[in-house]
């Protein structure tokens, strides 16, 4: 299994180094500066310094890669493998929506009039897209994934809530990147939320009603 892992490391690698490398290439072009948060409609609501720009291309994505490194360590009943391939998609996911808002800003800054604020929700549905992915097999464990009081009562609840909330995730996050270049981006903002929102309260609820069926059980035989 740990031969199939070298190209997610590979590519895991190759995000952690563009936006370092694409803010040295661009350093001089560069104004003071940068757009470093954006709203729901894809527009810059926050900034800071050039210099200050290491920190978000540079320290933000390798702690992301170094804490999802050393996570599974830290689980108590060792249920978080991170020498499998699905955890490695997780991996890779989360430091790709690190150095592509990142890279995002750089861009911005260089292209303030492009147009291109549609970007960051393509970027944030392609991670929610992976992230489902990566939920419909995760194993019971204290730090990732659907953690309900019911899921972490019983591993049965748990495998059921990921296996279809992992799907939600899945077609919530093509939905978000897909409309993002249809729809106006007027919409966005409210479609979005109700996506996010939408998909987080039905697993809550999904994984109780799961429970309950679980305890409903013994007294039907």
């Amino acid at each position: 299994m740990k031969k199939n892992l070298l190209p997610w490391q590979i590519l895991t690698l190759v995000l952690l180094a563009l936006p370092s490398l694409y803010l040295a290439l661009s350093w001089s072009a560069l104004p003071e500066q940068l757009p470093t948060h954006f709203g729901l409609d894809g527009r810059p609501n926050g900034f800071t310094s050039r210099a200050n720009m290491w920190w978000m291309t540079l320290a933000l994505p390798v702690g992301v890669a170094l804490l999802l490194t050393v996570l599974p360590k830290l689980d108590p009943k060792r249920r978080l493998d991170g020498s499998t391939a699905n955890f490695q998609k997780l991996r890779l996911a989360l430091v790709g929506l690190v150095s592509g808002l990142a890279c995002y800003s750089i861009y911005m800054a260089l292209h303030p009039g492009a147009g291109s604020d549609r970007g960051v929700l393509v970027l944030l549905g392609v991670s929610f897209a992976f992230l489902g992915n990566y939920l419909t097999t995760v194993q019971p464990n204290y730090f990732v994934g659907i953690r309900t009081p019911w899921t972490l009562e019983s591993a049965t609840v748990w495998a059921r809530t990921h296996r279809v909330g992992g799907i939600l995730f899945f077609v919530s996050g093509l939905a978000i990147a897909g409309l993002a270049l249809l729809l106006p981006m007027a919409w966005m903002k409210t479609i979005v939320l109700v996506l996010i929102i939408g998909t987080a309260v039905f697993c809550y609820a999904y994984s109780f009603v799961v429970y309950r069926q679980q305890q409903r059980l013994p007294e039907s035989m």
